[in-house]
């Protein structure tokens, strides 16, 4: 009778969790900043003490780490095994495919700062063929993949640079903080997080207004 009753109690416990699933863009921390048919860019803010929903990654996807050395943990309901969990402070930017299998978890962070991250989901399906890559001193290949090819952009002793129009669209998204206003295209960037969405054809130009060492991931769409 107590092993029926252990089981009862378990089924009732998965099959909640189960119902408590939400797609990672309905997580309320995971807030909609940008959908455009080629990606889904969702800005995740958790705060000291929080934790999310159990939410479920199915698209692929670029996660895009703003706050280094936050305690966060995930419980994982389900996931690939060789899916990516973690990263080190030098190792901010990464892809998952989720093509085998979606992630199923919810994070919470358990430190005294805000845990931010950007995860930018590759809605497109109809891919093309894009230039080859940037081969730009400024600009260090981290990967490519199917949908996105992603770069580290480091702007150091740099006060204007110029990419020519690009076949792909591009995402520029700011990783560090600074007293400087960089302007891209005519936006100014001050903080981490702030972005610019590049359609294909047009020419992308930085002027840096500080001395200092500024960093963005420069994201090509395929």
């Amino acid at each position: 009778m107590k092993n029926l009753v252990l089981l009862i109690l378990v089924f009732s416990r998965f099959h909640s969790i189960c119902l408590a699933q939400v797609p990672v863009s309905k997580e309320p921390r995971h807030h909609n900043i940008l959908e455009n048919g080629h990606i889904r860019l969702l800005d995740v803010h958790i705060p000291p003490g929080d934790t999310t929903q159990i939410h479920i990654h199915a698209t692929p996807s670029v996660f895009v780490i703003l706050t280094n050395k936050v305690k966060v943990g995930s419980q994982v309901i389900s996931e690939e095994k060789s899916a990516r969990l973690n990263t080190g402070d030098n190792d901010n930017i990464w892809f998952e495919g989720f093509y085998k299998q979606p992630r199923i978890h919810r994070v919470w962070n358990s430190d005294t700062a805000e845990y931010h991250v950007m995860d930018i989901e590759l809605t497109n399906k109809n891919f093309i063929a894009i230039d080859s890559p940037i081969r730009q001193p400024a600009f260090t290949l981290l990967f490519e993949e199917k949908p996105v090819r992603a770069y580290r952009l480091s702007m150091v002793n740099i006060v204007k640079l110029t990419v020519p129009e690009r076949k792909a669209d591009l995402l520029v998204i700011r990783l560090t903080d600074s007293k400087y206003t960089i302007q891209l295209n005519a936006k100014s960037f001050r903080k981490k997080g702030d972005y610019i969405y590049i359609p294909s054809g047009k020419s992308f130009e930085i002027l840096n207004g500080g001395d200092g060492k500024d960093e963005f991931g420069f994201f090509e769409l395929k």
